[in-house]
């Protein structure tokens, strides 16, 4: 239930948001893509570092540094290999030619990544497959509806796309965890929950403009640490 109300905020938003973009320049558009960015980078940091830090005892210390780093390596040399990035921009152009809709893949694309890749989809999923407890979900419908606003106000009706990938992979971790909750660890969801903190950090420099990263093709990189932790779990 939590995912379904998740795609319906960010459909609505982006209706507001078309709305919105009438009256936004061109410079006013750009500026809007900066701050989000930088918003959403120094978020994701902030994340990233509430469970990659461990203070004990007045000292720092950092956990599953190689894992994250094998991860990362790992999960863009294979999303490259497949280009995920290019089927999605494919996939978003088939359907903005077929159905002649205006400009859509950017909106698609980047919406996919920022509703779909970080700790709220991963957790708020799990919470509502386990218990059926939507708390988190809802929060992050919330701040989807603000971004989705944001987004629409620039990137046009090709965010409001996104809400399907939403309802696919939110829906499919919500259902995982219905059925395979008794596998999933504090450790796993943490260690995947900062691989997708760092993906979102990477989307914020792409809307700062900074640098154009692939974000799409590191994707992979969330499904090394469930794989590591299994096999973990299997021979150990």
């Amino acid at each position: 239930m939590g995912t379904i109300i998740n795609a319906l905020a960010v459909i609505i938003a982006t209706f507001f948001g078309m709305v919105f973009k009438r009256g936004l320049s061109e410079t006013l558009q750009k500026k809007i893509m900066f701050v989000l960015g930088l918003a959403l980078s120094a978020l994701a940091l902030g994340w990233f570092l509430s469970d990659f830090l461990v203070i004990d005892n007045d000292s720092i210390s950092t956990r599953y540094d190689l894992l994250i780093i094998i991860s990362l390596v790992l999960g863009s040399i294979i999303g490259t290999v497949i280009d995920i990035d290019g089927r999605l921009t494919r996939f978003a152009n088939g359907v903005e030619k077929k159905y002649n809709l205006p400009p859509i893949a950017k909106g698609f694309v980047a919406g996919t990544l920022i509703f779909c890749v970080g700790a709220m989809a991963i957790l708020g999923s799990i919470q509502d497959g386990l218990s059926g407890d939507i708390t988190t979900l809802l929060v992050k419908s919330l701040l989807d509806f603000i971004t989705a606003m944001m987004l629409a106000s620039i990137f046009g009706i090709g965010v409001a796309f996104a809400a399907i990938s939403i309802l696919l992979y939110q829906g499919s971790i919500t259902i995982l965890a219905m059925f395979l909750g008794a596998f999933l660890t504090t450790e796993m969801i943490m260690a995947v929950s900062m691989v997708g903190n760092i993906l979102l950090i990477a989307m914020g420099m792409n809307f700062m403009e900074l640098k154009q990263i692939k974000v799409a093709n590191m994707l992979p990189a969330l499904v090394i640490p469930l794989l590591y932790f299994f096999l973990l779990n299997i021979f150990f």
